[in-house]
């Protein structure tokens, strides 16, 4: 698969270098991207073994703007992967290849790379690499056509931020949907729906210490620790028959409401519940 298409991946021998990786602990699923409004979530058309792939467009003009995040294993250094994603680059003809050192991202090296296809798109990438990771986020739109400066300045927020998660095994990502929201459907229970939504927070006000104010019969509300915060986990039977399960929480400046609804009579499933909580997972527990 090529990387100059903005659904698809990795030039040659990076795609096969990270294709190939070993699957990620699902500590490790996610990233933190936040994505400029007027984008909306698009289903990729590809099904690649990625601990997170997920694709925003926004029409401008009449004219199609993208912008890709992609996460998985780290199958070597950044310097031999740019290297050969270079390298390949040029193997295809791509015109304008630039690469060049950029600001880091999440305090280690980034790389960005921006070239071109004739009468085609334009690219720009940016890659790093953290803990055992390869990050890459990008943004293309139509040569000859202006930059969005507000997808160019998204690629800065790599790793710092809005948690996007992973598409969780056996759920399917709702399309088209807001940019810094995500919603999934079961697809053995047509009842079944998992949504996150994130805002930025009020300062000094701790979501997770705040209330259960939802709806249904409580079960049980509890605060509980998640990585660095401490988070509100409710658990409440619904008057439609079926149970809620949410987690609510502030992390980094954003406050996260997360649900995770389905029959009272279906057991629950693991990869919904433990994505209640992924956007804490990676960090230190709480002293």
């Amino acid at each position: 698969m090529a990387i100059g298409r903005p659904l698809s991946f990795g030039p040659g021998a990076l795609a096969a270098l990270v294709l190939a990786a070993a699957p990620l602990a699902a500590l490790a699923d996610g990233v933190n991207f936040t994505v400029p409004l007027h984008y909306l979530v698009e289903s990729p058309r590809a099904q690649v073994p990625l601990s997170i792939y997920r694709v925003w467009a926004r029409s401008v003009g009449g004219v199609r703007h993208s912008i890709v995040v992609s996460s998985s294993a780290a199958s070597g250094d950044l310097p031999s992967l740019m290297d050969a994603t270079v390298a390949s680059l040029k193997a295809r003809n791509a015109i304008d290849v630039a690469r060049s050192d950029a600001a880091p991202l999440c305090g280690m090296p980034s790389v960005r790379i921006a070239y071109a296809f004739p009468n085609q798109l334009s690219y720009v990438f940016r890659y790093t690499i953290v803990g055992g990771r390869l990050l890459i986020a990008s943004y293309a739109h139509p040569v000859g056509t202006e930059p969005d400066p507000t997808a160019l300045a998204a690629l800065d927020t790599l790793c710092s931020g809005i948690h996007q998660p992973a598409t969780p095994p056996g759920w399917t990502l709702e399309t088209p949907f807001p940019p810094n929201a995500n919603a999934w459907h079961s697809a053995s229970e047509s009842r079944a729906l998992l949504m996150q939504v994130a805002s930025a927070a009020k300062s000094g006000e701790d979501l997770g210490a705040q209330p259960f104010t939802g709806k249904g019969s409580v079960v049980s509300d509890r605060t509980e620790a998640c990585g660095a915060v401490w988070v509100r986990r409710t658990t409440s039977n619904l008057d439609d028959g079926r149970t809620l399960e949410s987690a609510v929480g502030t992390v980094n400046g954003y406050d996260y409401v997360v649900a995770y609804t389905r029959p009272s009579s279906q057991a629950a499933d693991a990869a919904a519940l433990a994505t209640l909580t992924s956007f804490c997972a990676g960090t230190l527990p709480p002293s």
